[in-house]
């Protein structure tokens, strides 16, 4: 017995000597676990209860930390089970860890780069924020927060494969769920903890996330989860054979930074093929839109065209589809791959040169 003591005391004292470093390899191995688990897809039984077990946990874990923290001594354990408590924050810190890996995957993948970085740095700078000590000992109100987002995108996620599609009924529904959440916390905590810290320590960190939320949803820069654009080029053509698509380019082979022919020289008689393959989780029934825009010196950018493309979902390299554009003018042009409500999928800025007859134009193609 007094063996094991020794061994429980060194370790006690490696844990709190090393306390921040534990804290950010739990962190980083639910981050690194869950790379391999997303690669199941959005709509995997497995992931969906992933996600109800940790924010479970998690929710438990802060339930009894408010109680302990606003009424020390209102929750006593008995003394194994304090010992085993005293490294809950580890356990803590490897589920957000996971979620906010799941999470940061999907809504990287969900649009383009430019329209869902800013959600996706708020998940990352939520978390590094939440490793600082300083942050760490102010208690139990950042980590509301940190809950509530994590809440906030499970439901973001979950709600569009109930319903199906994307749209603002399916924002309103995970931003309702969200707060439903939050007040059921609340009804619990109401009876042992008093209504100034429940305000100050749950409602005001709650909220307050929740609010960004509406605000990022209104400029729009949360991602429209679970679509996600696999393929998006341009092309002077594009055909069907058989199960494969045949896109026919020019883009010599140095541009590879370019997705089909970008820089678009159209000889007479061309048209600008834009070619679109769409993920959706199975059972997805819904419509997206490909907004054609032309830059006016004077105007800015001008809609020309907005044209509806229905998807259907479970196809793993996407639905696919095309929209062409016959009367185009010399210059720039943007296409927008957006959803019913207007956010971002994916865009392409296209440079339009018209060009004489070329006979020894050489045309390349690939297969979707």
């Amino acid at each position: 017995m007094r063996h094991l003591a020794t061994w429980r005391t060194r370790a006690r004292e490696i844990y709190e000597r090393h306390e921040l470093a534990w804290h950010l390899g739990f962190f980083a191995a639910g981050f690194i676990l869950d790379i391999f688990a997303t690669a199941e897809g959005i709509d995997h039984p497995a992931i969906v209860v992933q996600q109800v077990l940790y924010l479970l946990t998690i929710g438990a874990i802060l339930y009894v930390d408010f109680i302990r923290e606003v009424r020390p001594g209102g929750w006593a354990f008995s003394p194994r089970l304090e010992s085993f408590w005293a490294y809950r924050s580890l356990l803590l810190h490897f589920c957000l860890g996971t979620l906010m890996n799941v999470y940061s995957i999907f809504f990287l993948m969900s649009a383009s780069f430019s329209s869902t970085i800013g959600f996706v740095l708020l998940l990352a700078v939520a978390v590094i924020f939440n490793e600082m000590p300083a942050v760490r000992r102010r208690g139990v109100d950042v980590k509301i927060g940190l809950f509530v987002l994590c809440v906030f995108c499970f439901w973001s996620l979950l709600v569009p494969l109930v319903i199906g599609r994307v749209s603002w009924l399916t924002f309103i529904l995970s931003f309702g769920a969200t707060l439903a959440v939050l007040w059921f916390l609340h009804w619990l905590l109401r009876r042992q903890v008093s209504a100034p810290d429940l305000r100050r320590r749950l409602l005001m960190p709650g909220l307050s996330v929740s609010g960004c939320f509406l605000v990022f949803y209104l400029v729009g820069l949360i991602p429209p989860v679970p679509i996600a654009a696999k393929k998006f080029g341009v092309y002077h053509r594009v055909e069907v054979q058989g199960d494969e698509y045949v896109l026919t380019h020019e883009r010599p082979w140095w541009q590879f930074w370019q997705s089909g022919d970008q820089t678009f020289k159209g000889e007479p008689g061309d048209q600008i093929f834009v070619f679109v393959a769409v993920y959706s989780p199975a059972r997805f029934d819904d419509v997206v839109f490909v907004r054609w825009q032309y830059y006016n010196p004077r105007a800015g950018w001008k809609d020309s065209d907005r044209i509806p493309l229905r998807i259907a979902g479970g196809r793993h390299g996407g639905y696919r589809g095309w929209t062409t554009k016959q009367n185009y003018t010399d210059g720039d042009w943007r296409v927008r791959l957006e959803t019913r409500d207007g956010r971002e999928i994916a865009h392409l800025k296209i440079a339009v040169t018209r060009v004489p007859p070329n006979p020894e134009r050489t045309l390349k193609s690939e297969r979707y």
